[in-house]
C-alpha cells in the first residue's frame, strides 16, 4: 500500500503537532526516570522550547517542513541549505508512520538536492541511537567525526 507523502513549510499553527511529535520521539528516553506527570510535561516543554530556539538560531530561513501522509501531519524534516554543505537538522516521524520508507525517501531526496548543489548532506546522530546511525549509514552516510555525544555524518557530494 503506497502513501502519498507531501510536505509544506512549518508555521506557528503547527506548534501543537510539533510538540506532540517531540514528545513521541523523546518520551522513551524518560521511561525509566521516576517523575510525576506534571514534572515530565514541564521538562518536555522546556526541552522543546530550547530545541526550537536553538535550531531556529543556528539554521534560519526556509527548510523546516511538516511531513504529511495522505494530508495528515506525520512528522517533520528540517534541512538547512548552506553554501558549503546542506545540514539535515532533524527528521522525525510519529511512531505509526515509521518503518514505511517515508524517512528514507525524504532523506534520499535531500541527499539528491545536496548533490545537485555540489555539496554534501551532513547530520548528527546521538551515540546512544544505534538505530538512527544504521538508518543513515544504509542511505550512504559515513562517520566523519565524533564527540562525547554525537557522531557527525556526511553523504558523498
Amino acid at each position: 500500500m503506497s502513501n502519498t507523502v507531501t510536505r509544506r513549510p512549518a508555521t506557528e499553527q503547527d506548534a501543537p503537532f510539533l510538540f506532540e511529535l517531540f514528545q513521541a520521539v523523546r518520551l522513551p528516553d524518560f521511561a525509566q526516570v521516576p517523575m510525576a506527570p506534571a514534572q515530565l510535561d514541564l521538562v518536555m516543554r522546556m526541552q522543546y522550547a530550547g530545541q526550537k530556539h536553538t535550531y531556529g538560531a543556528q539554521f534560519p530561513g526556509p527548510g523546516h517542513d511538516v511531513i504529511l501522509v495522505e494530508g495528515i501531519p506525520a512528522g517533520r524534516i528540517w534541512v538547512y541549505r548552506g553554501t558549503e554543505a546542506h545540514q539535515l537538522v532533524d527528521i522525525s516521524l510519529m511512531p505509526e508512520y515509521r518503518n514505511r520508507g517515508i524517512g528514507a525517501g525524504l532523506v534520499t531526496e535531500a541527499i539528491g538536492a545536496a548533490r545537485e548543489a555540489g555539496v554534501r548532506l551532513c547530520c548528527s546522530v546521538a551515540l546512544t541511537n544505534p538505530g538512527s546511525l544504521r538508518f543513515h549509514q544504509r542511505l550512504g552516510f559515513r562517520i566523519v567525526g565524533q564527540d562525547e555525544v554525537y557522531y557527525d555524518l556526511a553523504s558523498e557530494p
